[in-house]
């Protein structure tokens, strides 16, 4: 009885046992984007990350500072790309969209993301095909 109590973590799973190699890809490397990015690699959830963003000077910066802790934590491959790059990740998360100008409307807002959505999507479907998709909502969303 006394054995069973103390067993190792390590005895339940055979040694030669494998996980595939789990890759994200996060689409918008702002504020949110990033705090999402690097709160998943230090709780080393993905194995391959992708960072994309319009901005290509800001996203490869924001990987190179990411890269710069990953001797901190299990190994994982971060790099910036574009949509094509995305191809053969499991999860998808869009973080991206337009920031509301002042004096624009919600509903202005709204057709601007909009756009932007639609040129994201289908390109992101062509290359993820069987991703799961997650998309941020803002507090001013879940409100209204």
């Amino acid at each position: 009885m006394m054995d069973r109590l103390f067993a190792s973590y390590g005895d339940t799973a055979p040694s030669t046992t494998m996980r595939r190699p789990r890759k994200c890809a996060i689409i918008g490397a702002g504020q949110v984007g990033m705090a999402c990015a690097y709160s998943m690699l230090i709780q080393s959830t993905f194995d391959e990350m992708v960072l994309v963003d319009v901005d290509r000077v800001k996203v490869e910066g924001e990987v190179m500072d990411l890269v710069h802790g990953l001797s901190f934590v299990e190994p994982a491959i971060v790099k910036a790309g574009n949509i094509a790059d995305c191809q053969g990740a499991n999860i998808v998360i869009i973080m991206a969209g337009a920031r509301q100008r002042t004096g624009e409307s919600r509903l202005e807002l709204l057709g601007r993301n909009v756009t932007i959505f639609k040129g994201l999507i289908s390109e992101l479907v062509r290359y993820c095909p069987d991703a799961i998709y997650l998309e941020r909502r803002s507090s001013n969303q879940a409100a209204s």
